[in-house]
């Protein structure tokens, strides 16, 4: 381990043995993981920091939260602890809420508060949907909050359950949302109802009193990017190790037209490089074996050679700053969509939507432009029904110009 030939600030003013020794352990666990040793550093001072003003304050370690690093962050303004360094970057803070984070890992403090358990109808509801429809925890969550919303306007008993109260509750709950954020409500809601129908509990059809505002799937050609601005976008990606990594990101969404989530999900064991293919498991828990496109192979490899940090894990693309860690939080295809958004800026391309799923529309743009079918491209981006994949039909500019009928009347001058 790197040892330090300097004193960390402010640790010798903790009487705590047992703080010092906790110090003196994270600072490990620091180093393991990956920081750099002046990143350490300073990550030491503001934890020490911390510990003299727990000490001023009568505090117990073990009694430490959210709340108590909120405290400590507004006594900054006004520091008087002995020994520390008066350094008031907001950094510190953030350096703060690390050491929480490793201290509930170690056991030593309580874990975050979990969110209230769902009422009993709920949570059947949610086990269903998870054994039933395989819905992953993102999409739970969601139709937890928008079933609860309901249950608690309209009761825990379905029998009662009318079109006009179900009706009312979205009209009044959710006024002020758009038409994409509506029609996610309104997903939840049928799908809660159709199950209660199910296991008997409300009339059947209910789910049908329920009508989604208007948005024409086929009005609007499919957002692409041309081979050009493809091209640039990986040629600018950088020759650090970060960019390695964003380079094979990004050709798995342009190849291969994967979802954010199925990227960011992608494991070392789904890489088979003596074959050439690659397992992919999206939406449903739907796995599919694709073909490694040769570049596509090539830029993985060159990742897991020199780019990827050197730390015990099964997943394929981890964090480019210490801790070296998988995507995490409850949307982990959101690093993917940021991966996304910075090459489309550094690349000037502009998209009405600057995210990952416009390399998912390229990369069937460019399937069909290869005399793909539809049905062809529906197995690699994993559509479950050809009508999905049919809006792509619309890009073959060429095609529609000759089957489009002649005007029937003429203009004679």
């Amino acid at each position: 381990m790197y040892t330090y030939s300097k004193p960390i600030l402010g640790l010798s003013a903790i009487r705590s043995a047992s703080f010092v020794e906790l110090v003196h352990d994270y600072e490990t666990d620091l180093v393991r993981t990956g920081y750099n040793p002046h990143v350490v550093r300073f990550h030491l001072h503001s934890v020490a920091h911390f510990g003299v003003w727990l000490e001023l304050e009568g505090a117990e370690v073990g009694t430490i939260d959210e709340g108590t690093v909120a405290a400590f962050g507004r006594h900054r303004s006004c520091c008087r602890c002995p020994g520390t360094s008066r350094n008031r970057d907001q950094n510190v803070i953030s350096c703060v809420r690390v050491f929480l984070h490793y201290l509930r890992e170690q056991g030593k403090v309580p874990g975050a508060d979990a969110p209230a358990e769902p009422s009993l109808l709920v949570g059947e509801f949610l086990r269903w949907m998870r054994a039933h429809r395989s819905a992953v925890e993102a999409t739970l969550t969601s139709y937890r909050l928008y079933v609860t919303n309901l249950v608690d306007v309209l009761g825990d008993d379905p029998q009662t359950y009318r079109a006009k109260g179900l009706r009312d509750f979205i009209a009044k709950r959710y006024r002020h949302y758009g038409r994409n954020a509506i029609r996610m409500v309104l997903a939840a809601v049928r799908m809660f109802l159709r199950y209660l129908a199910v296991e008997g509990r409300c009339r059947p059809g209910l789910e049908q009193a329920l009508t989604s505002p208007a948005i024409w799937s086929q009005q609007s050609l499919p957002q692409g990017l041309t081979s050009e601005a493809v091209q640039r976008i990986l040629t600018l990606c950088p020759s650090t190790a970060t960019g390695i990594r964003d380079r094979a990101v990004l050709l798995l969404l342009t190849r291969l037209g994967l979802r954010a989530g199925d990227v960011a999900a992608l494991c070392l064991s789904d890489l088979c490089f003596e074959t050439g293919t690659i397992k992919v498991s999206g939406k449903g828990s739907r796995e599919v074996q694709l073909p490694l496109p040769q570049d596509v192979g090539d830029a993985l490899l060159e990742y897991l050679r020199v780019g990827r940090p050197r730390v015990e894990s099964d997943y394929v693309f981890l964090r480019s700053m210490a801790p070296f860690r998988p995507f995490g939080g409850r949307r982990p295809g959101h690093a993917v969509t940021h991966i996304a958004q910075t090459a489309l800026r550094r690349a000037g391309v502009q998209r009405p939507r600057r995210g990952a799923h416009v390399f998912r529309h390229t990369a069937a743009c460019q399937m069909l432009r290869a005399d793909v079918g539809l049905e062809g491209i529906a197995e690699v981006l994993r559509h479950r029904s050809i009508e999905t994949t049919g809006i792509y039909a619309k890009v073959d500019l060429h095609l529609l110009e000759q089957v489009a009928q002649p005007w029937p009347e003429e203009v004679s001058c």
